[in-house]
């Protein structure tokens, strides 16, 4: 393995989309609404959240790594009933704790550099950059660890740092302006983002459960916790509706809600086997990046129509 792929590996690159979908889908909206597009302003800010994105990741490996999370679910992986899917690095002595932390490091220096230089043209730029930093460490860091001590506090983090803040973050540096359009907007991207989380743990529930960490999956039970996932879904298929009825988005942009439709089948057959869980990932990040894309198509077909 070169070393641009152990580097892909370490901080699971692959997840980009979460974070690049809110910061297109935002930066559109302002566009559609009558903003000038900043392009200088939109690649800073495009790559600032995606470096915060993996330095996220990247923490939170080294976390869960400390806590022996992902050395349980490696223990379990032999069963059948448990993915490790964190750190493969760490746990194959193919980089070091302190590798990682400098990597984190980097990767949040990276976007604080961004951060600074959209100050100078959009003042409160950092307040958004600290709030999503703060909420993305505290997600497994003590004193917090919201993802372990369970409530939905980690789910209510995801929805407000990979959703809420890049989707109305982007906005705001190509308007210049915080508005009740953005953060409408902004609910049902990060209810799907929170979606693509909540599943993922239940490919590993049994190694969480075993160190104490209180995902929803390991406090409800799969049963009732399949439920709630299907009550999640709903809620993006009707934030999407309220999103259309308030015109926050074109009427034609509806037929987004029903990328949950697929997800729901996926769902309903996932029934503690490991390989159903993974179709149930699969399908959700399918549902998930189909719905940015209509989202985002419509969005664009709008402000061509309308210029």
């Amino acid at each position: 393995m070169n070393r641009l792929q152990l580097l892909f590996q370490a901080t699971r690159a692959r997840t980009l989309p979460v974070m690049l979908a809110p910061v297109l889908i935002g930066s559109v909206l302002a566009w559609q609404q009558g903003t000038p597009f900043q392009w200088a302003l939109f690649v800073l800010a495009l790559l600032g959240a995606l470096a915060a994105h993996l330095g996220a990741n990247v923490v939170n490996d080294v976390f869960d790594f400390a806590e022996g999370t992902d050395q349980a679910a490696q223990k379990m992986a032999s069963e059948g009933t448990t993915l490790a899917t964190g750190s493969q690095a760490l746990l194959r002595g193919q980089l070091s704790l302190r590798t990682y932390r400098g990597l984190a490091v980097a990767l949040f220096a990276l976007a604080l550099a961004c951060g600074i230089v959209l100050t100078f043209f959009r003042p409160w730029t950092l307040a958004f950059g600290v709030a999503g930093f703060l909420l993305a460490f505290f997600y497994v860091a003590p004193p917090l660890r919201l993802a372990y001590v369970g409530r939905g506090l980690g789910e209510l983090d995801i929805l407000i740092s990979f959703g809420i803040l890049p989707l109305v973050g982007s906005y705001y540096i190509q308007a210049g302006k915080v508005t009740l359009v953005a953060l409408l907007a902004s609910l049902p991207i990060g209810l799907y983002t929170t979606a693509v989380l909540y599943f993922h743990h239940f490919l590993h529930w049994r190694a969480d459960q075993a160190v104490g960490k209180i995902t929803p999956i390991v406090a409800l039970g799969e049963r009732s916790a399949r439920l709630v996932g299907g009550i999640l879904l709903s809620c993006v298929a009707l934030t999407i509706f309220l999103d259309v009825l308030l015109n926050v988005f074109p009427w034609y942009s509806i037929i987004a809600a029903f990328t949950i439709i697929p997800v729901l089948f996926t769902l309903r057959q996932a029934t503690g086997d490991l390989k159903n869980y993974l179709k149930l990932m699969a399908s959700n990040r399918n549902g998930d990046l189909q719905a940015t894309f209509l989202i985002l198509l419509a969005l664009l077909v709008r402000g061509f129509t309308h210029v």
